[in-house]
């Protein structure tokens, strides 16, 4: 990544995507909101704030509990612990997108003991049919993120845990980015969308923006064997905050803000439209997420992104995503609060010029 050039552009893309500023500007954001809602000190994760936030998301998805994390890995790998040994069945189901697959060093293979089933192909979305016939829990990613945060049409996803329960499989939600999808199904609301998943993930960090954490939502008596495994990983942390208010924060800040968000990811990709050498997955975009796929190697996409921040002060993104089962660099674009809050017209112009730089190269 060229830092000096990302410096000089006035209009950043990258990660972190909302208006918080420096960390220590959030932590005098989390003070004040610690102050006006009466939150102190907290031992042992058994305080008020965390509390008040795993009854919010146990309410907010409709299922009898919550139970908070430090990481969306160990949340993750707990829940399809505990899914496949109520199973008697160490087999995992993992779209070979998954973050289990790609980003977590096989934990769930080192630290739970699983075996990984590879249920569907790269380039789509889970369908019924991918489902593996033996395992003790399938987690289905909603949205995807590395098909540009791709969900299935809504027909798919109710014929998905039809599948399930015919096949009497345990299906888990990784729903790190789960607040945009009420937009992507427009009429179904959280509750519905997680109804048939034993259990569902979500991260406090990947879209909402707080400073990190993640939450584990489901049964009671698998939310209270859930809470043992974290304090047996070591998530238990002594103090909640600054985690734990700033999930809280951000939840009453900007959860009303994700359609908004969706729109505007919407608005940049139809104003895009057709560039020779570019595509954009999923085109419309399903969610606040977009993948920009460029036609070439990771060296020219880069140089691609570079002169367009040059020629118009808009820096698109960090890093471009490069797979080995992904045959063209990926540019991953999430519309947080500094995207709502910019000209839409400069997103687009950037988009265009690095494809016309693409194209020239």
């Amino acid at each position: 990544m060229n830092a000096a050039l990302k410096a000089r552009c006035d209009l950043d893309l990258g990660f972190p995507f909302h208006t918080d500023g420096e960390p220590a500007d959030r932590l005098e954001r989390v003070a004040a909101y610690m102050r006006r809602e009466k939150l102190g000190a907290e031992a042992y994760l058994t305080g008020d704030s965390v509390a008040r936030l795993e009854a919010r998301i146990a309410a907010l998805f409709g299922k009898p509990a919550a139970v908070w994390f430090p990481s969306g890995t160990m949340a993750q790998g707990v829940a399809a612990r505990l899914h496949c040994a109520a199973a008697g069945d160490k087999r995992v189901g993992l779209h070979p997108t998954s973050h289990l697959a790609l980003h977590e060093q096989d934990s769930h293979i080192h630290l739970h003991g699983l075996e990984p089933v590879i249920a569907g192909e790269w380039s789509r979305t889970m369908r019924p049919d991918d489902l593996p016939e033996q395992a003790g829990c399938t987690i289905v990613e909603l949205p995807q993120r590395h098909n540009g945060g791709a969900v299935p049409d809504w027909q798919t996803l109710v014929a998905i845990k039809a599948r399930a329960t015919e096949l009497g499989q345990t299906l888990h939600m990784d729903g790190a980015r789960i607040w945009g999808l009420p937009s992507a199904w427009p009429g179904h609301d959280w509750p519905e969308i997680c109804d048939g998943f034993a259990s569902v993930y979500a991260s406090f960090y990947k879209d909402l923006g707080a400073s990190g954490g993640a939450v584990l939502a489901g049964e009671a008596e698998v939310m209270a064997d859930a809470r043992i495994w974290l304090a047996r990983m070591g998530g238990q942390l002594v103090s909640a905050w600054p985690m734990v208010p700033d999930a809280l924060r951000v939840l009453e800040e900007r959860l009303d803000k994700i359609p908004a968000f969706v729109a505007r990811a919407r608005e940049i990709a139809a104003g895009v439209g057709q560039v020779r050498g570019l595509t954009i997955t999923p085109d419309v975009p399903h969610v606040n997420m977009m993948h920009v796929r460029l036609d070439c190697d990771v060296a020219t996409a880069e140089a691609a992104r570079n002169a367009a921040a040059e020629a118009t002060g808009v820096w698109l993104g960090n890093r471009f995503w490069s797979l080995e089962a992904d045959p063209v660099p990926a540019l991953e674009i999430a519309v947080g609060e500094r995207v709502l809050a910019a000209d839409p017209a400069r997103i687009i112009a950037a988009i265009r010029a690095m494809g016309a730089c693409l194209d020239k190269a």
